[in-house]
Parts: C-alpha cells; sequence; structure tokens
C-alpha cells in the first residue's frame, strides 16, 4: 500500500477540478430525477432539497470521515424510504462517471489529473492514462471503492472513495470486500510505507528456494490491507524479481552505488537517485515508489542486502 498525499499541490489540484466537473453533472442528474419512472418523485425532490443538495461539496471531495458522517445521516431516510437509493444511485452514476465522454467530466479526466503510473494498493502494475492527441480515450486505471459502492452508493463518485488501481488488485482480488478507517488503510490519508518492509527467507516448499515475506506489525491496520490484498502471494509470483537481486549483490561488494558514483562515475554529473534507476528501474525516495513498479519491494530488498 502507497500513499497518496492528499495536501501534494498536485491531488489538490486534481481534487479542484473533479469537484468542478462533478457538481455540474450531479446538478444536471438531480434536474433529471423527473425521469425516473414508478416512484414517488415529489418525496425524492424534497428529500434532495433538505438532505443531499446542501451536502453535495461534502459528498464530492469531503475527507474519509466526512464521508462516514454524511452517509449516517441519510442511511434512516434510505432504509424508511427505500425508492431513495434508486434516486441516490441515479444521480451519483459511477457507470456513467466512466463511460468514456467528450463534453463533460469522466473518469479519464480524474485518471489524467491524478497521474498515478502504478497501482496504488500493489505498485507491481502500470496504471497509466492514454489518451491520444485527438482526444481519443485508450486507458486508465481503474477506481477501487474504499467504501464499496454496493452498501454505500451516495459515495459511488466521491474523490476520496475513488483509488486508482490495478484491475487485478480491484476486481480479481478486493471484489466488494468492506473496507473501514479503523482496520484498513486509507491511501490518502495513512503513510504507513515504513511499517510495511519487504524481506525474504529460504524455504524448501518454493522451486526457488526462497519465498517473499511482508513485515507488519500484527495486529495492526497495515496487516490487514496487506493480507486483504494477498500482497504476499502475489509478489510470490515474481521470485524472478528477488533472484536478480540477489545476483546483484553475489556480483558486486557492499555499497555498489557508493563505489560506481567514486569510481566508474567520477566526472559524471549524475544524483544518487537517477543512478539508482538507472540501474534498478525503480525509484529511491519513498514518495516517488508510485512512479515505477516494484520500487518499495526493490528499495526494501536492496537494503537489507546492504546494496544501498
Amino acid at each position: 500500500m502507497l500513499h497518496l498525499p492528499a495536501n501534494s499541490l498536485k491531488i489538490m489540484k486534481a481534487k479542484r477540478s473533479f469537484h468542478k466537473g462533478m457538481f455540474d453533472f450531479i446538478l444536471k442528474r438531480i434536474d433529471k430525477i423527473d425521469n425516473i419512472r414508478n416512484i414517488n418523485n415529489e418525496i425524492m425532490k424534497t428529500i434532495f432539497s433538505n438532505l443531499i443538495n446542501d451536502n453535495i461539496d461534502d459528498i464530492l471531495i469531503g475527507t474519509p470521515d466526512k464521508l462516514i458522517e454524511v452517509n449516517k445521516q441519510l442511511a434512516p431516510f434510505v432504509t424508511f424510504y427505500p425508492d431513495l437509493r434508486i434516486g441516490i444511485e441515479y444521480v451519483f452514476n459511477y457507470d456513467l462517471f466512466i463511460t468514456k465522454a467528450k463534453n463533460r467530466y469522466d473518469a479519464y479526466d480524474l485518471a489524467e489529473s491524478l497521474d498515478i503510473n502504478t497501482c496504488t494498493y500493489c505498485n507491481r502494475n502500470y496504471t497509466s492514462t492514454v489518451i491520444t492527441e485527438g482526444g481519443e480515450k485508450l486507458v486508465r486505471p481503474q477506481f477501487d471503492h474504499y467504501f464499496d459502492k454496493g452498501t454505500n452508493p451516495l459515495l459511488a463518485v466521491s474523490f476520496y472513495n475513488l483509488i486508482p488501481c490495478c484491475s487485478i488488485c480491484n476486481s480479481s482480488i478486493k471484489g466488494t470486500a468492506k473496507f473501514n478507517l479503523d482496520d484498513h488503510l486509507h491511501p490518502y490519508f495513512d503513510n504507513k510505507i515504513s511499517d510495511i518492509r519487504f524481506t525474504y527467507e529460504y524455504s524448501n516448499s518454493s522451486k526457488s528456494g526462497l519465498k517473499i515475506k511482508i513485515i507488519t506489525q500484527n495486529p495492526s491496520k497495515e496487516k490487514n490491507t496487506v493480507e486483504a490484498f494477498a500482497l504476499e502471494q502475489i509478489y510470490n509470483s515474481h521470485i524472478g524479481e528477488l533472484l536478480n537481486l540477489i545476483k546483484t549483490r553475489q556480483y558486486f561488494s557492499d555499497r555498489y552505488l557508493s563505489i560506481l558514483t567514486s569510481n566508474l562515475l567520477r566526472g559524471v554529473h549524475i544524483s544518487r537517485e537517477d543512478l539508482y534507476g538507472i540501474i534498478f528501474g525503480a525509484e529511491y525516495d519513498s514518495i516517488n515508489f508510485i512512479n515505477r513498479p516494484f520500487s518499495k519491494f526493490k528499495y526494501d530488498i536492496l537494503k537489507e542486502l546492504g546494496i544501498i
């Protein structure tokens, strides 16, 4: 689980763009509530007018704590008036949000402004957003609902409930699993990257004789999150990455980068971080781990091996 700093300029700018685009989108959907058939539209309009309209800002860009608060306020009304759920799903329509659009804000706009290059949850797969010069929308990350939208339709298009990630973490592994702030890390507000550490051990049960382990406190939000995404099992399908790092340690002495910098690259103006990226194909600083796959894994293993 990587950290997406909510107070960074890039994410704050993305949030402002999201609010601007989605606020207009939501208001237009509310105006079309009359299009919903077989429900009492007058009651629906009254509830939206008195409870939802004044909270649109919080629903769209409120912090996770605020999202929970607004959701709880509305829950009794959904229970008493089940048709309200139909109206909420109509207005806060995630399926429409992820539909490629030409003349309105959509998931591609959010993905492009966030500019997250690898999966927030696993840091294994690229999640780049690609839009051609002609405006054709080709690929983007999926968006996981931290609070599942099946249980929380009001939060289906909330900024902090849309976590950029790969399809494996989102659809294949997490699915509709229910997360909460007490038991699971939230990428935007929990910076616990130093409390999760990759290591390895020798194992007779694996073909390579090695096994990748992920160390966390037990019990902890970190452990729950790592287990929820089966990260230890997933990373063990990449033993080859571990073997390559171990071979580097076998072939070269301690402090490999320091030796390269002081001897072979003497006089060449290159930073330690850039050299690290060239040699290992990963980011050195934790704030940049999100930019390249396996950066967190490689950093932890290389540090354990004494190479950095």
